[in-house]
């Protein structure tokens, strides 16, 4: 014989099917979870390992650091001519906005780029002409992240020193080792 619960919540209590708006609130997506997409994306191919990556990479090293890219990936292969593409992270249109009253912030970053990246959890964030020249434009399609508008090349600046040891230092906290 099964027992019968002593308590059965009433129908109205039960959980209703969510409409659109709150199934897209149930599935809204983190700077953390952003980064895990890139991650990804950069992340081993088939076994092979191309890019290095780092999370929350700080403009220099030390006390003297102004500024933290969102992530930073830097490829392995001599073929790409050794390139690195640096993301910025944006969640909310209110985020964004808030960037682009401050082109000094990614600026401390795109000198020593060869590409430089928009990385949005909805491609609604960005509104048509918004994107600054010489940024590209990644967005979630599905589970992973698409390149809605490609980043033109740049010519970076060498990294300096300080720079080096902030992104080796990034590379170390990313991999977890510090």
């Amino acid at each position: 014989m099964t027992e019968q619960p002593l308590f059965a919540p009433p129908a109205k209590l039960m959980a209703a099917p969510k409409t659109g708006i709150e199934r897209a609130r149930a599935t809204k997506r983190t700077e953390a979870d952003m980064l895990d997409l890139l991650t990804a994306r950069y992340g081993p191919q088939q076994g092979v390992l191309r890019y290095v990556v780092a999370r929350h990479v700080r403009s220099h090293a030390g006390f003297d650091a102004r500024r933290t890219a969102d992530f930073v990936a830097l490829d392995t292969w001599p073929s790409s001519g050794f390139v690195i593409h640096g993301h910025e992270v944006k969640v909310s249109r209110s985020d964004w906005l808030h960037e682009l009253k401050q082109p000094e912030k990614a600026a401390e970053f795109m000198l020593y780029m060869d590409f430089w990246w928009l990385v949005v959890s909805d491609a609604s964030i960005v509104r048509e002409d918004e994107l600054p020249d010489g940024w590209g434009l990644m967005a979630v399609r599905g589970d992973k992240l698409v390149a809605l508008c490609q980043a033109p090349k740049r010519k970076p600046l060498p990294l300096t020193t300080t720079r080096i040891a902030a992104f080796v230092r990034a590379v170390a906290k990313t991999a977890g080792a510090a």
